[in-house]
């Protein structure tokens, strides 16, 4: 679906103009100073509008229909919504005139349009035969308006692209996944000079609006944990908007609501830890006993770090103690009268999944494919840290199990 300007052969759609405003001679005084604008999807022109320009940075919606067949799809609100934001950057207000047609006026207000003025017997004074709506007769012209500095507006345009990009940023989306989705935007709402530089845990982005003002920010994006179902409703969301479909007051409300979007429930996530540590220590080798009891040690160490990520605590204390949790748990199941016995690297090797940040660690590389060098340099020394901290905590337990013990690991 994508709307195109109608430079020449206006008189090819009088037809469908025709549904609209019964009278040739009226659009024909209008069409040929007028810009018109086609909706066309799957080849077919399915609406049609005209719009002219008026003095003092004015202009005024003369003629908009869509197609019998095509009604109740949406497709005026889309073409309005495109129009309004064409004419943002050349005119304040935009004006629509219809009947006393109660139909049109909820349409016309649900766009943002306002009430006006109204010129009294217009349809009287105009047309020579009666005009109907349904079963009412049209007498006087009702305009509406509709401000257009918000609707397309570089600033707020901006916002909306940087609260994308530092949701997507913070969920764990790729390095060029946040900078294709931002200049997406910006280009969408017309936009067209604008720059971005994004790192692992900070968004610069800068516009233009045409007259050599520009406006910059940037945004800190602490590094967190991922949520790739936010990422998910993110990319949707941006697809609807570079299609014309979401204006920029919609997909900012939409984009709080994604942002707020709660993470699974606290048993389904320890569920599913268990259940990563098991299969993964038996694909690694472990036995299926084994594998068994990394399920358990999986399901008891992402409690922890459940407690742990609602206190805030630091990634550090969080991947430590989880280490020093699950080495605990293996030695402690080490010792119990399994049938067969089980070894310790086969359940330790399993109940580390959960901690082992893979999103992160195959992110880093991707940017660095990317020539994202310093992203990714950033996110490869990020994932190797906590590395780092889950063999602290296991070698530190081990360690200290051996002295007590008296080496008896030996």
């Amino acid at each position: 679906m994508k709307i195109l300007q109608i430079r020449r052969d206006k008189d090819e759609y009088m037809d469908m103009l025709l549904l609209a405003d019964l009278k040739q001679d009226i659009i024909e005084s209008y069409l040929d100073k007028s810009e018109m604008f086609a909706l066309i999807n799957g080849g077919d022109v399915c609406a049609v509008c005209v719009v002219e320009l008026l003095k003092n940075r004015k202009c005024e919606l003369k003629n908009i229909v869509t197609r019998p067949e095509d009604r109740g799809k949406g497709y005026a609100k889309y073409m309005i919504h495109h129009i309004c934001e064409h004419y943002g950057n050349r005119c304040d207000t935009m004006y629509a005139g219809t009947g006393n047609c109660k139909k049109k006026l909820e349409f016309l207000g649900k766009c943002g349009f306002v009430n006006s003025h109204i010129v009294a017997n217009y349809y009287l004074d105009h047309y020579s035969e009666p005009i109907y709506e349904g079963a009412v007769r049209l007498t006087d012209k009702i305009y509406l308006k509709k401000q257009l500095d918000a609707e397309i507006n570089v600033k707020k345009v901006v916002d909306l692209a940087l609260e994308a990009g530092r949701i997507l940023l913070k969920n764990g989306a790729e390095i060029f996944r946040v900078d294709e989705t931002m200049i997406r935007i910006c280009k969408r709402f017309h936009v067209e000079y604008v720059d971005t530089f994004i790192l692992s845990h900070a968004i610069f982005i800068s516009a233009e609006n045409g007259m050599e003002e520009t406006y910059t920010k940037v945004k800190q994006v602490p590094l967190s944990s991922s949520h790739l179902g936010i990422v998910a409703e993110v990319n949707e969301l941006s697809r609807q908007i570079a299609e014309g479909l979401v204006s920029i007051e919609e997909a900012s409300r939409r984009l709080r609501k994604i942002d707020g979007l709660p993470e699974n429930r606290g048993y389904f996530q320890v569920f599913a830890a268990g259940a990563a540590s098991g299969c993964y220590g038996y694909i690694l080798g472990a036995s299926a006993l084994e594998s068994m009891v990394a399920f358990f040690i999986g399901c008891i160490l992402y409690v922890w770090v459940l407690t742990a990520k609602k206190q805030h605590i630091s990634k550090m204390i969080v991947n430590i103690v989880g280490g020093v949790i699950i080495t605990a748990l293996a030695l402690a199941a080490y010792h119990l009268p399994l049938p067969g016995g089980v070894k310790l690297d086969g359940m330790i090797i399993g109940s580390i999944m959960p901690l082992v940040p893979g999103l992160a660690f195959v992110n880093a590389i991707r940017d660095i494919a990317d020539s994202d060098f310093l992203s990714g340099t950033v996110r490869m020394i990020d994932a190797l840290l906590v590395f780092v901290y889950i063999a602290v905590g296991v070698g530190v337990t081990l360690s200290a199990y051996n002295t007590m013990g008296g080496g008896l690991m030996l």
